[in-house]
């Protein structure tokens, strides 16, 4: 049982560096080498939709695949009741992504009412990391302290 909570950290840890590393990786994807990138008109700002809902689905199923692999081989405890079960982490993972959505939403919106235009690439790459590192990891910890310790999802 001493063992949830720093598996809880690491997992957490981890997600947050994997989603912040894809969130750059596919800012240079979406928008290339531009000096600057266009905040509005269906560009940057709207692109934490998408980021949104990726880092969630990914923040959610991937670290609550492998806890429910490592609850079923006892390499985890779990501090009530049973594993989690495959659809137990599906419905976490559509309320992640839910929660994330509206977060993407409100970021997005304020980022088209905002007077900024466009951002130079290094500050709008750095936002992306941070955003993406600080959701993952946020997901991860939620579903991962729900997922053993036996809480509700909401």
């Amino acid at each position: 049982m001493g063992r949830i909570t720093p598996y809880i950290a690491w997992e957490t840890i981890v997600s947050a560096v994997i989603n912040g590393a894809i969130g750059a990786l596919f800012f240079f994807i979406i928008f290339g080498s531009a000096d600057h990138i266009a905040v509005g008109e269906w560009h940057y700002a709207v692109d934490f939709l998408w980021q949104s809902v990726a880092v969630a689905l990914m923040a959610c199923l991937v670290p609550g695949l492998i806890a429910r692999r490592a609850q079923l081989t006892g390499r985890l405890g779990i501090r009530s009741g049973s594993p989690a079960t495959i659809q137990w982490l599906l419905r976490a993972a559509f309320l992640s992504i839910l929660s994330a959505l509206m977060l993407g939403a409100a970021i997005a919106f304020l980022w088209l009412v905002s007077d900024v235009a466009t951002l130079h690439w290094r500050y709008a790459l750095g936002i992306k990391i941070i955003y993406g590192a600080a959701l993952g990891a946020w997901v991860t910890w939620r579903v991962l302290r729900r997922m053993v310790g036996g809480a509700p999802l909401i």
